[in-house]
């Protein structure tokens, strides 16, 4: 192989090497920014997990407060006997004060008209 033959294949293997290398920089460049890509979507994931989490929490507590709150209602049980109950004392044969007022007065009154009557 002569000088120049040699030169040739240096160059043409240069050209190549240079090609390589800005392939390979390339690459760098858009891995890189594919890591930085994944890295704000996997932040993106843990926020999302945290909120997630924080309703969870947030769902939990109401549950908790409305299984306490089921303790302070009356069981069927309970309801059963306090309807007995009513139906054996009847309030709304209960006369209010009122009425009791209404009802004496009027007796006083008939007393007094059939006084009155007998007297005439």
């Amino acid at each position: 192989m002569n000088d120049t033959e040699i030169l040739r294949r240096l160059k043409y293997l240069e050209e190549k090497i240079s090609i390589f290398n800005n392939i390979l920089q390339t690459m760098d460049v858009t891995t890189r920014n594919s890591l930085d890509d994944f890295k704000l979507e996997i932040e993106n994931i843990k926020k999302e997990i945290n909120n997630i989490k924080q309703e969870i929490n947030d769902m939990e507590i109401k549950i908790k407060a409305i299984t306490d709150e089921l303790s302070n209602f009356a069981t069927v049980d309970q309801l059963k006997i306090i309807n007995s109950i009513l139906d054996y004392i009847n309030p709304f044969d209960f006369v209010t004060k009122r009425e009791l007022d209404k009802l004496v007065k009027e007796k006083i009154m008939e007393y007094f008209d059939s006084l009155y009557n007998q007297k005439s």
